[in-house]
């Protein structure tokens, strides 16, 4: 039975708002968790980073075996049993994980959670509508937003605009086409042609700026990655516009101007948008209780918190950053808010992120182009993984190293890497820039060898020299 009053109302079971519940109740609070799938998880659980990674392991394996004579002639197969199997072992992941998180938070006392959606009526009160349709008021002292963020689809013209995939609708498709073209160069669009191209889906990204990933990498990362899209057999049209998107029998044809001003269409079996993502604020009634939101998120300040004092927001509902590491660092952040007032702020300029492209993409803290924005003098410098030893053992003899250095402070404000096992070394590059180490910190460590993260040492020696 579901209780009327609550200390912390929290809307949202994913990453930004599950740890915050959590957390709360521990600390003696009585919490309610409303979710409207009534899962635990959010989008990165059941619709992109968790889905997506297991697409990734299963074409990584079938590309190598592939490189086999057995897997020559495993290649010649119909794909759909690989794809029959990723989307079983998709399933069971998902499953577990949700319901592992589930039994952890009924563990909790003074954690109540129900499958619902929760719609504001004033600062302290919100009627919730049940899955099973049953409607009830509650009230709270305070409350934390975390309720995600939506695929945003452009308005291309076209008669079939309605029938293009989402990356969270592919994830539920029963087969893969034979082709597809895939509107957005950002993050998800690249990782999913790589791993696509893999599984024998021949992609080709339509990207609307000047590059793929533009101002989210270094530039000089750009070059090498499009590379290596080609050479994986897919194409890519950057400063390209999408005109329209139609249908017939015999698939897709999407319509674009290309860099050049010239009007090109490709025929493709199905078309996905990667094009951004929109605050999921539907359904919440915030203009009733005067929160301030925009395209890009619901406005809070250092603290989380938003305009109505004592209501805070995390995760992909907000302006900021949007990855699943990043809202978990943000709902403990609210969390201490809520618990001993508003003493802890959130600092992004320590946030870390992997794309996990081929060869691999992590980044911490200030870009190049964000320091000298902010005011930075800077020196940057750069170590080549076609010298490493332990990048030529592997057969991944490519890719940089960026260190991004304030240059009054020796501070290394800012590490970018590129090469094929980056995620597995942005750790240190993490705890590098949020322990504000200096060239001479990193410089005094000793590395082992052979490894990549020797690459560490040896870039800081020598921008000391």
């Amino acid at each position: 039975m579901m209780d009327n009053n609550y200390d912390v109302l929290v809307i949202g079971g994913g990453p930004g708002g599950t740890p915050a519940a959590m957390q709360l109740a521990s600390r003696g609070k009585k919490v309610l968790l409303v979710d409207k799938s009534g899962k635990l998880g959010g989008a990165c659980l059941f619709f992109g980073c968790i889905p997506s990674k297991i697409i990734k392991y299963a074409a990584d394996e079938y590309a190598l075996i592939s490189r086999t004579a057995y897997g020559r002639q495993l290649a010649l197969q119909d794909t759909g049993v690989i794809w029959k199997n990723i989307r079983a072992t998709m399933d069971r992941i998902l499953s577990s994980r949700s319901d592992a998180a589930l039994q952890r938070v009924n563990r909790i006392k003074g954690l109540t959670f129900v499958a619902g959606t929760a719609r504001f009526v004033s600062n302290h009160q919100v009627e919730i509508e049940e899955s099973s349709g049953k409607k009830k008021s509650c009230t709270f002292e305070q409350a934390i937003i975390s309720t995600g963020s939506v695929p945003s689809i452009p308005p291309f013209g076209g008669n079939s605009v309605q029938n293009v995939l989402t990356s969270e609708m592919l994830f539920k498709q029963d087969a893969l086409p034979e082709s597809m073209v895939i509107i957005g160069g950002g993050p998800i669009g690249v990782e999913l042609a790589q791993m696509l191209a893999k599984l024998n889906v021949k992609c080709t990204i339509i990207e609307m700026l000047d590059t793929i990933l533009y101002g989210i990498v270094e530039p000089e990362f750009v070059d090498g990655l499009t590379q290596k899209l080609y050479e994986s057999n897919v194409s890519v049209y950057a400063s390209s516009k999408v005109l329209e998107i139609e249908r017939s029998d015999r698939g897709f044809s999407t319509s674009f101007i290309d860099a050049h001003g010239d009007t090109q269409t490709i025929q493709s079996q199905q078309v996905m948008v990667t094009a951004g993502r929109l605050p999921n604020v539907k359904d919440l009634n915030l203009e009733a209780i005067g929160i301030q939101f925009s395209h890009s998120g619901i406005a809070v300040n250092e603290y989380l918190e938003t305009h109505v004092k004592g209501i805070y927001a995390t995760g992909d509902v907000i302006q900021g950053p949007k990855f699943a590491h990043t809202a978990t660092y943000e709902a403990h952040i609210a969390a201490a808010s809520i618990l001993k007032g508003n003493v802890q702020k959130a600092d992004f300029s320590k946030n870390s992120w992997v794309l996990f492209s081929e060869p691999e993409i992590a980044s911490v803290g200030h870009t190049q182009a964000e320091a000298l924005h902010n005011g930075y003098e800077i020196i940057t410098g750069s170590y080549n993984f076609e010298i490493d030893a332990t990048a030529q053992i592997s057969g991944n003899p490519f890719g940089l190293l960026k260190f991004v250095v304030d240059k009054k402070t020796q501070q290394i404000i800012g590490v970018h890497i590129f090469t094929q096992g980056a995620a597995s070394i942005i750790g240190e590059a993490a705890l590098i820039v949020s322990r504000k180490l200096t060239l001479q910190d990193v410089a005094q460590a000793i590395h082992p060898h052979p490894t990549l993260t020797e690459a560490f040492g040896i870039i800081a020696i020598n921008m000391l020299a």
